[in-house]
């Protein structure tokens, strides 16, 4: 995600259409897909970073109540709290 925008400049919604396909693919396999769905959506709607999506939606799958941060970005989504 971060070499595509950073490296390349690719705009969030192409990033995130990339992961979706990539999450479609029959002969990958990837770890925690429903949570790294679930930030590809944060990504689309210009809620939010990818990653700071994806640790909260980790955190919740781990059963955290909130996630510490001092990132005042990620503080705009659901799941964090200020530490």
């Amino acid at each position: 995600m971060w070499v595509l925008d950073r490296t390349y400049g690719v705009a969030d919604q192409d990033i995130a259409a990339a992961i979706e396909r990539l999450l479609q693919a029959d002969v990958l396999v990837i770890e925690n897909e429903q949570q790294v769905f679930a930030a590809t959506i944060v990504l689309k709607e210009n809620r939010g970073s990818f990653a700071d999506a994806l640790i909260a939606a980790l955190g919740v799958k781990a059963g955290c109540s909130s996630t510490l941060t001092f990132d005042r970005g990620a503080l705009r989504l659901p799941g964090f709290k200020a530490a």
